[in-house]
C-alpha cells in the first residue's frame, strides 16, 4: 500500500498545474456560487441529449459512452438492484462533464456505496470531460460537489475504482494526492498504419518465428480462416462460442464466468446488434476458424480512436498452437486498418498483453460522505491492502489459485 500511495502521490505532484491556476480559480468560484451547476439524475435516458453532446466534444472511453452504459443499466444493472446516479456538470447552460455513477446498499445493508455505473463489466472509468473543464477544475472542488450529491441521495461513500491517472496528458480531475494505485492496471500501446512495421517493432524475430511455426502446426488440421463477423447470425454464434470457451477455462481455475448469465449475455448481444445495424466499428467480434471449427474469439470495441480488446477465448484442445495469439495479430492488424491510434488490452497483466503493451497506471479515488462512509472506507482499504500483499507474494498468489481450483 505504501508503494502504491507513494507512486500515485509522485504522479500527482509531478504534474504542472501553473497553466491551470487562473481557469481553475474561476471554475472553483463558479462552483461555489452555483453558476457552475451540478445536478444528478436517476435515469440515464433523461440526459441522453447532454450525454451524446459530450461524447461528440469531450474526452472519454467506450465504457463511458451512452450506448454502452444506458444499455448496461437497462439489461443488467437495474435488475441487480443498482440505482443509477448520473452527475452532470453544466457551465453557462451547456454540458461540461458527466460522471456516470451508481449506488447500492453494501455491508449487509449498513452503508450505501457509490461507484461508476457498470464498472465491474467495463474497463477504466474516465467520465466525459470537455477540454476547458478538464484543464480547469480542481479535485477538491469536484469532491466537494460529490459530497453534496451523495448527501442528497443517501450515499455514504463514493468508491471510484480504475480512474485513469491522466486524461489528454493532464491529471484526471477526480485524482487528488490521496488516490491510491488500483490493484490492476490496463496495458496499451500506440498503433501505426502499417501492421508489419509495428509487428517487427513490438515482437522479436524469435517470437514471430515461433508463432509462424505454431500457425503451420494448427493448419495441419485444416485451412485457417480469420473473420470479423459482418452479420448478426455469425456474430451471435461467435459470442456463444466465446462464452462457452471461457467457461471451460475459468471452471478449470475455479473462477466464475461473468458472461454466462442471461442479463450479461443479453447486453453483449444488444451491443453487437446495434453496432451491426449502424454499420460502425463501435463493437465487433472476431474468430479464428480451423476447418470451420472456432479455435479462438475476440470481442472488441472502438471509441475515440482507441481500440479496446474487451475479452477473448480459446479452444483448450488447440491451446498448444496458441490460437489466441494468432487471432490477436489479425485483430491488431484490423485495428491499424481502421485508423485506431491506440490498442487497449484492458485490465490485467497476462503474458499476451505484456508481450505487446506497456502498463498504464489506474487509480482508486474514494470520497467519503458520512461518518459511516469513512468507517467503511477504512475497511475497504484494509481488504485492498491484503489483496495487494497476496498478489505481490508469488507463493500466496499460487496458493489462492490452487484453492480456487479446489472450490470450483
Amino acid at each position: 500500500m505504501a508503494e502504491a500511495l507513494a507512486r500515485s502521490t509522485e504522479l500527482f505532484q509531478a504534474h504542472d498545474f501553473e497553466d491551470m491556476d487562473v481557469e481553475a480559480m474561476r471554475l472553483d468560484a463558479l462552483l461555489e456560487t452555483g453558476e457552475f451547476a451540478i445536478r444528478a439524475v436517476s435515469d440515464p435516458h433523461a440526459v441522453e441529449a447532454e450525454w451524446r453532446q459530450l461524447q461528440d466534444h469531450a474526452f472519454g472511453t467506450l465504457f463511458t459512452s451512452y450506448e454502452w452504459l444506458s444499455s448496461w443499466y437497462d439489461r443488467v444493472g437495474r435488475g441487480r438492484g443498482i440505482e443509477a446516479l448520473i452527475v452532470v456538470g453544466e457551465l453557462e447552460g451547456k454540458p461540461a462533464f458527466l460522471l456516470p455513477l451508481s449506488y447500492r446498499r453494501r455491508a449487509g445493508g449498513l452503508a450505501t456505496v457509490g461507484r461508476f455505473l457498470g464498472d465491474f463489466h467495463g474497463n477504466q472509468n474516465s467520465g466525459l470531460w470537455r477540454r476547458d473543464i478538464l484543464a480547469g477544475i480542481h479535485a477538491k472542488s469536484l469532491h466537494k460537489a460529490l459530497i453534496r450529491v451523495g448527501a442528497e441521495n443517501g450515499v455514504d461513500l463514493f468508491d471510484l475504482k480504475y480512474v485513469p491517472a491522466t486524461l489528454d496528458a493532464r491529471i484526471h480531475p477526480l485524482v487528488d494526492n490521496k488516490a491510491v494505485e488500483s490493484l490492476n492496471a490496463v496495458h496499451a500501446f500506440p498503433l501505426q498504419p502499417d501492421f508489419d512495421t509495428l509487428y517487427k517493432a513490438r515482437r522479436s524475430s524469435s517470437a514471430r518465428k515461433k508463432l509462424r511455426t505454431k500457425e503451420r502446426k494448427l493448419a495441419e488440421a485444416g485451412p485457417l480462416t480469420f473473420r470479423r463477423a459482418d452479420d448478426l447470425e455469425t456474430a451471435l454464434a461467435f459470442l456463444d462460442t466465446l462464452i462457452a470457451q471461457r467457461g471451460v477455462r475459468q471452471a478449470s481455475q475455479g473462477i466464475p464466468n461473468v458472461f454466462d448469465v442471461p442479463d450479461m449475455r443479453a447486453f453483449l448481444r444488444e451491443q453487437l446488434k446495434r453496432s451491426l445495424e449502424a454499420g460502425d466499428d463501435r463493437f465487433m467480434i472476431y474468430a479464428l476458424e480451423c476447418s470451420s471449427e472456432v479455435r479462438a474469439t475476440y470481442l472488441c470495441g472502438m471509441q475515440y480512436d482507441r481500440f479496446h480488446a474487451y475479452t477473448n477465448s480459446i479452444d483448450e484442445d488447440a491451446a498448444a498452437c496458441s490460437p489466441g495469439d494468432l487471432l490477436l495479430n489479425h485483430v491488431i492488424a484490423d485495428a491499424c486498418a481502421l485508423g485506431a491510434t491506440c490498442f487497449d488490452f484492458g485490465l490485467g497483466a497476462e503474458r499476451y498483453k505484456t508481450a505487446w503493451a506497456d502498463k498504464e497506471v489506474l487509480l482508486d479515488v474514494d470520497v467519503p460522505v458520512t461518518l459511516r462512509g469513512r468507517i467503511m472506507l477504512a475497511a475497504i482499504r484494509q481488504v485492498r491492502s491484503a489483496k495487494r500483499r497476496i498478489r505481490n507474494t508469488p507463493a500466496l498468489w499460487q496458493r489462492v489459485r490452487q484453492l480456487r481450483k479446489l472450490v470450483g
